[in-house]
């Protein structure tokens, strides 16, 4: 074999360890991400992400823009009193497809999130309680060699109250949501979000793995949202 030869293979191998070294670090940053999340611990979930003007929270409530609507969301070095004991928010992060740009400094990843949320009541210490399976679409960015979270999009189309094990489709979530009482959002939900629908297919970050053409996600949401504009 050829010293160039050599060479060539040498450097396609660091390249593939240093990619491959990035996916597992973004992929435990999501992990140690949804163990803060658990118990709601919001100095260490704002201190995530990144300091970028493109951070965003876009969540089923609206969407929080910047760090500073991070911070907001999260109520970091607010007066809003610390989740109750009994609180949980477990959202296993699972199934997850990373992909690093080829400069090495973003990423994007898919999840199913799938867990459960039990919030005390203060009128009567029972809970209220819901299994949820949901998806996350997530970018990444690293900073000074430390990957951070840079933008996150979440989407419900799974939501079971509990102890009525009672089915809520997208569409009534969706009419919760505008009832929404919390942080106010730099961007207010709409009741038109697409991801208030059943049947929407929450798009791909990347294209089919064999073939390399884009899914068809898109043409499905189309005539879907076609569809439930014809019945109204």
């Amino acid at each position: 074999m050829k010293a160039e030869e050599m060479e060539a293979r040498l450097k396609a191998l660091e390249k593939k360890v240093g990619l491959l070294d990035d996916i597992n670090e973004v992929k435990r940053l999501q992990r140690i991400y949804s163990y803060y999340v658990q118990h709601m611990m919001r100095d260490e979930i704002y201190n995530l992400f990144a300091d970028h003007p493109d951070v965003r929270l876009h969540w089923l409530e609206g969407t929080w823009l910047g760090k500073e609507g991070v911070k907001r969301y999260f109520g970091v070095g607010s007066d809003r009193p610390e989740p109750p004991p009994g609180f949980l928010h477990q959202v296993m992060p699972i199934a997850g497809v990373v992909d690093v740009d080829p400069g090495g400094q973003r990423a994007k990843g898919r999840w199913y999130s799938f867990g459960g949320v039990a919030v005390p009541r203060q009128e009567d210490g029972e809970f209220n309680c819901s299994i949820v399976g949901g998806l996350y679409e997530i970018e990444y960015i690293k900073q000074d060699g430390v990957w951070k979270m840079l933008k996150i999009d979440w989407i419900i189309p799974l939501n079971i109250r509990m102890p009525k094990e009672s089915w809520m489709a997208p569409e009534q979530l969706g009419k919760n949501i505008m009832n929404f009482k919390g942080p106010e959002p730099d961007i207010p939900p709409t009741a038109d979000d697409p991801r208030f629908v059943s049947g929407y297919i929450f798009p791909f970050h990347y294209n089919h793995p064999v073939t390399g053409k884009p899914t068809s996600e898109g043409d499905k949401n189309k005539r879907l949202l076609k569809g439930k504009k014809g019945k109204k």
